[in-house]
């Protein structure tokens, strides 16, 4: 694998969709209120059709949803996908926004940097959307992120669930 590790607007790439999807109902869309197999079918059709050149700062229902590929042997691998929203399917969780979403790194890959990368990247289209204050949650990462800048919010306990808020500010 080279070191050209790029974000694509999962619009662009559609062709490598069902990979990461399948991670995500793997690891998300069982067990999970919020979420269903159904939503995540729902969510990457959306994301699909999104507006990837704007995002609205007071904006409402924004999905975008990105593919991190590699170029392997002349060969195009997704290797993680990570989204960007302005909503939280929490009800408790929608005072903040916008959200980074859907992130999960391919599952040989964990452990390698890739995952701090993408995030990275993540971090930088946000800037660019001119979002300068980013949220997060997670089940159990909630050193992952602290390592890379994000701090604690506040704590979620859902059916023997615990979810950390966390938020990092992204202008310097």
């Amino acid at each position: 694998m080279d070191n050209s590790l790029r974000l694509l607007p999962i619009s662009q790439v559609p062709q490598f969709s069902d990979q990461p999807l399948a991670w995500s109902l793997k690891l998300w869309a069982t067990g999970k209120e919020e979420f269903s197999e159904q939503d995540w079918h729902n969510f990457y059709a959306n994301t699909k059709k999104s507006d990837y050149q704007n995002w609205d700062l007071a904006g409402t229902d924004q999905e975008l949803l990105f593919l991190a590929m590699v170029n392997v042997a002349g060969k195009q691998e997704v290797v993680a996908s990570i989204g960007l929203c302005d909503f939280d399917d929490f009800e408790e969780l929608r005072k903040y926004k916008p959200w980074i979403v859907a992130f999960v790194v391919r599952q040989d890959l964990r452990g390698s940097g890739v995952g701090t990368q993408v995030l990275q990247l993540m971090e930088g289209k946000a800037l660019e959307y001119g979002i300068s204050h980013i949220y997060l949650w997670t089940e159990g990462e909630r050193q992952f992120y602290e390592n890379r800048g994000y701090q604690f919010v506040e704590q979620l306990i859902k059916k023997e669930r615990v979810i950390d808020v966390m938020e990092k500010s992204l202008s310097s």
